[in-house]
C-alpha cells in the first residue's frame, strides 16, 4: 500500500474519533455547567478547554461555540470532521462510495448546524453531530474490507481513543461535581449503561472502568488491545517496519492488562502513561509507514 493512502486512513480514524469524543464531552460538560450552578461557569469551561488543548483557540466566546470551532482548527469538532473528509477526498479511488457519502453528510450537517451552538440549549446540534458520526462508523464497519487500509484506520482510531479518554479523565468531573460528575464522564464515553450492569456509580470506580475494563470498547485497555491487533494485522499482510510500533503498543497493552488492584492514584498514573505511549506510538507509525523516502535523482 502507498504510504499516502495508509496515512490518510490512519488520520481518518484519528479525526473521526476526535470529533466523536469531543462532541460527547462538550455536550455532557455543558449540561453540568447549566445544572450545577454553584460551580463558576468560566472556571468550568476553562477546565474542558485545557483538557482538550483548546486554551489558545478560546476567544472569550461561548464554550460550545469554541469547541465546535470551525473547519480550520483540527482540534475542534468541525475541524476534525473537515480534516477527516479532506483525507477521504485524497483516497476516494480506494474508499467506498458509501463511506465517503456518510462522512460528507456528517461534514455538511456540522457546517449547517454550527449556528445552533449559539443558542442557550445546544444539545440538539451536538446530538445531531454524534448521530451523524455514529452513522459513519456504522457504514465503515459494514462496507470496508478488512485490508491494510482498514487496519490503519483502526490503529489511528484506537490511539486517538486512548488520548481522548485520558483527556476526559483529566477534566476530573468526579472531583468538581461529586454526585453528577461520574455520570457525566460515563455518558461522555457512551459507557453509562455498560457501567451500571457492573457496579454502583462512584468516581474512583468510573475512572478505573474507563482505564482498565477489558471488554468495554472505549476503555484504554480495550483500545490498546485493538491497536496491537491492528499492528499485527498490518505486519501479517506484508508491511515492513512495524516491529518498534508493535513493541510500543504491546508494552502499552501489557501495562494496562496486568495492573493488579490499582489504587486511584495508580489509575491516574496509568492513564497518563497510556496517553504518552499513544502519542509515542503515533510518532513511530509516522516514521515507519508514512515518511516518503524522497525523489530519486538520476545521474547522466
Amino acid at each position: 500500500m502507498l504510504s499516502r493512502i495508509a496515512e490518510s486512513f490512519f488520520w481518518i480514524g484519528r479525526y473521526l474519533e476526535r470529533a466523536h469524543a469531543t462532541a460527547r464531552m462538550v455536550g455532557e460538560h455543558h449540561q453540568l455547567i447549566v445544572e450545577e450552578s454553584p460551580v463558576d461557569e468560566a472556571a468550568a469551561g476553562a477546565m474542558l478547554l485545557e483538557a482538550l488543548s483548546l486554551v489558545e483557540d478560546a476567544d472569550g466566546g461561548p464554550l460550545v461555540t469554541t469547541v465546535l470551532g470551525d473547519p480550520s482548527r483540527p482540534s475542534t469538532v468541525a475541524g476534525a470532521i473537515a480534516s477527516a473528509r479532506a483525507n477521504a477526498l485524497a483516497v476516494r479511488d480506494v474508499l467506498s462510495v458509501e463511506v465517503f457519502e456518510a462522512l460528507n453528510a456528517a461534514h455538511l450537517s456540522v457546517v449547517r448546524g454550527l449556528g445552533l451552538a449559539r443558542i442557550d440549549s445546544p444539545g440538539v446540534a451536538l446530538h445531531r453531530v454524534v448521530e451523524r458520526l455514529l452513522v459513519v462508523h456504522g457504514v465503515i464497519a459494514w462496507a470496508m474490507p478488512r485490508d491494510e487500509a482498514y487496519h490503519f484506520f483502526v490503529l489511528g482510531r484506537s490511539l486517538e481513543r486512548i488520548d481522548m479518554t485520558a483527556r476526559l479523565l483529566a477534566v476530573q468531573h468526579d472531583a468538581v461535581w461529586p454526585e453528577s460528575g461520574p455520570v457525566a464522564a460515563l455518558r461522555s464515553a457512551a459507557a453509562h449503561s455498560a457501567y451500571l450492569r457492573r457496579a454502583a456509580i462512584d468516581g474512583d470506580g468510573v475512572r478505573e472502568f474507563l482505564v482498565l475494563d477489558p471488554d468495554f470498547p472505549r476503555s484504554m485497555r480495550r483500545s490498546a488491545v485493538e491497536a496491537e491487533d491492528a499492528v499485527r494485522s498490518i505486519m501479517a499482510l506484508g508491511a515492513g517496519g512495524g516491529t518498534e510500533l508493535l513493541r510500543e503498543v504491546g508494552m502499552l497493552r501489557s501495562s494496562l492488562e496486568f495492573a493488579v488492584r490499582p489504587s486511584p492514584e495508580d489509575v491516574d498514573r496509568l492513564a497518563e502513561q497510556a496517553r504518552v505511549a499513544a502519542m509515542t506510538a503515533s510518532d513511530i507509525a509516522d516514521a515507519a509507514f508514512f515518511r516518503q523516502s524522497g525523489t530519486i535523482v538520476w545521474s547522466h
